[in-house]
């Protein structure tokens, strides 16, 4: 039996807040302490509750945790009236579709391949952010919508967080020379480099919001 609209945005959203609190809470009560230098990523970490506090905040500046957090926030939002819409909501809604989207594919595609995640509660956690909820954010989106939200008028609006968040990124990095991501490492790698991927990115990402715009009007033409 299909369960409802309102069911559904509310397991989706439980989830999507999941992931995030409970890496989050395992930072705060059972902080990874890290020594030594890190070649530009984050880190090292102190011990304690300060090193717990530090190591939350970069948690924070990794592009899964934003698109976890943008499509839990919508999915309880959804949750809470399913019939909601408006132009500054529809915006959103497909801004955290992209982003939880590009989250599984780029994590598929550029660190899954040398991730090596290790034990139960960090599998778990990893399991949920990278592979469960962009999967469950499909599957919502084509099951219960809502559709019609997605245009190719209004698709440049959905790039507006993913490049700020880009921008975020080497300010942050330029202060502390701490990066997330190997491939956004300028220590390493060198602005050049980095910018060159960051583009390389931002245009591949055309073909996931193709994906919606053209999956939109397949969905609404077989309804």
């Amino acid at each position: 039996m299909r369960i409802s609209r309102r069911a559904a945005y509310s397991v989706a959203a439980a989830l999507g807040w999941l992931g995030t609190g409970l890496r989050l809470g395992r930072n705060l009560v059972a902080p990874v302490t890290t020594t030594g230098p890190t070649g530009g990523l984050f880190g090292p970490y102190r011990p304690g509750f300060t090193g717990g506090m530090e190591h939350c905040v970069d948690d924070l500046s990794y592009f899964t945790h934003w698109s976890n957090l943008a499509i839990a926030l919508v999915w309880t939002l959804l949750a809470l009236n399913p019939d909601r819409d408006s132009e500054r909501f529809r915006w959103a809604r497909n801004t955290a579709l992209i982003m939880i989207t590009l989250t599984g594919v780029l994590y598929a595609a550029l660190i899954a391949p040398t991730d090596h995640v290790v034990g139960w509660f960090n599998l778990l956690v990893n399991t949920i952010i990278h592979y469960l909820n962009p999967a469950l954010a499909l599957a919502v989106w084509s099951l219960y919508g809502p559709h019609g939200w997605f245009s190719w008028r209004t698709a440049w609006r959905v790039y507006l967080i993913p490049v700020a968040y880009l921008a975020f990124t080497l300010v942050r990095g330029a202060f502390i020379h701490r990066y997330p991501y190997v491939f956004f490492n300028v220590v390493q790698l060198g602005y050049l480099h980095v910018l060159i991927t960051m583009a390389v990115i931002v245009v591949a990402s055309t073909l996931v919001v193709a994906l919606f715009v053209e999956g939109e009007r397949l969905l609404l033409r077989r309804r």
